[in-house]
């Protein structure tokens, strides 16, 4: 088993660099001489500059017939193996030129007959070294591997954690060599910023892929789905190809049942509900994200089911159950703010801080210090993947694991039952 493994973790090394087509007729695609980029992101100091073609584009009528274009979206539709993410960070970077002047707004309208040219930002490389981390391992076979991740530890390896992932565990307990991995070039996804979804597609916007080759050859070992830095509970990674392709269709298909436990600052009424709205980057904020209208043009559609399991205290708080039927980044996180009553420590929406004092303090002194340790203590937002349940891809058997909240969560739960 360990040499199929070993053979399948290898395999990004071996891919050849991808060639750049165009993707339709209508669009006339150029490369010319190579090109000194400009690298947008301060945190990848290993690709500060990168040598690439300049590609060029010719927009047609076609392109323009059914109303206003975006820049960012006429460039995708032009290099669909180039996620939209990648090409914004081409036109913030000043890499993207319309009739011979750089353009870096990225949702500038674009017209018949403008000329293109843009010069694609190559992620830089990192390694994922094997490392010898605390792992709690639910469930493992040799094609899959279910964890219980704790609190702290971010999924896989990015510019700003090259080490200490679950990616660098995982290849530590497998006996796995050293792989490459794709550094992100437009935010830093290995913080808060880009977690709680699923396996990697555009936009960190993710429902289920294979594994991710970027034009250089590198991987992101194994991860179907992930959790935010500061969220525990379970998770599964792949051990081999066939595996990652299965579970990330069950992905797709919106097939995996998954039930998380929070806590949120409020108690919801109704007790139960849905919550569906579209989710895409916060303007304001790349590194957070924002609901709008169902069926808008920002963000795709996210759906999230929600059960108070109870109330805690005087109410100012509550125990509240989520199950998702999609996989969007800071889904629960973006929803339960949404409705009004964000996760208790969440920093990034409202629901740490200065804000869940007020709501849980409502002005008295003693019931604000408890609120205070008990924000100080858990240090995270208060968000536990409970339950996990999937199709295994060899056997077809259905499993099903269930993770008890951990102990910082537990105690939070006892500080808030004393707001009476």
């Amino acid at each position: 088993m360990a040499g199929s493994l070993r053979g399948f973790w290898q395999l990004a090394a071996r891919q050849p660099q991808a060639s750049c087509l165009p993707s339709r007729k209508g669009s006339h695609l150029h490369c010319r001489r190579p090109l000194v980029a400009r690298c947008a992101d301060k945190h990848t100091s290993q690709a500060a500059v990168v040598h690439t073609d300049i590609l060029e584009f010719r927009v047609s009528h076609d392109d323009t017939a059914k109303g206003k274009l975006r820049l960012d979206a006429y460039l995708t539709a032009q290099m669909p193996k180039s996620s939209r993410g990648k090409l914004q960070a081409a036109i913030k970077a000043g890499n993207v030129n319309v009739n011979g002047r750089p353009e870096l707004k990225t949702s500038v309208a674009v017209r018949c007959g403008d000329a293109i040219q843009c010069v694609l930002l190559e992620a830089p490389v990192m390694q994922a070294l094997p490392e010898d981390l605390p792992l709690d391992v639910v469930y493992e076979d040799d094609h899959v591997l279910v964890v219980n991740k704790a609190a702290g530890m971010v999924v896989h390896p990015a510019p700003g954690h090259p080490t200490g992932t679950l990616v660098n565990a995982f290849l530590h307990h497998c006996g796995l060599p050293a792989v490459p991995v794709e550094a992100q070039m437009v935010a830093d996804d290995s913080s808060d910023a880009f977690e709680d979804s699923d396996a990697h597609t555009s936009d960190s916007d993710e429902e289920g892929a294979g594994p991710t080759l970027t034009p250089a050859g590198s991987l992101r070992p194994g991860i179907v789905h992930r959790l935010d830095k500061g969220t525990t509970g379970l998770l599964v990674i792949a051990k081999d190809e066939y595996s990652l392709m299965h579970l990330s269709d069950q992905f797709r298909a919106r097939s995996v049942q998954r039930t998380y436990q929070s806590i949120t600052l409020g108690c919801p009424s109704p007790p139960q509900g849905q919550v569906s709205t579209n989710i895409g980057r916060d303007s304001s904020d790349r590194k957070k994200m924002a609901a709008f209208p169902t069926g808008s043009s920002r963000g795709r559609s996210a759906v999230s089911g929600f059960r108070v399991v109870r109330a805690l205290g005087d109410g100012a708080a509550a125990l509240v159950e989520w199950q998702l039927q999609t996989g969007r980044t800071h889904q629960i996180r973006v929803h339960a703010k949404h409705i009004g009553h964000s996760l208790f420590g969440d920093d990034a929406y409202g629901g740490a801080a200065g804000s869940a004092v007020s709501a849980l303090g409502r002005g008295k002194s003693l019931r604000q210090a408890v609120v205070w340790r008990a924000l100080k203590e858990l240090d995270r937002p208060a968000l536990h993947a409970q339950t996990l349940g999937f199709t295994h891809p060899l056997s077809g058997q259905r499993l099903q694991f269930t993770s008890e909240l951990p102990p910082d969560f537990v105690r939070t739960l006892a500080q808030l039952d004393e707001l009476k």
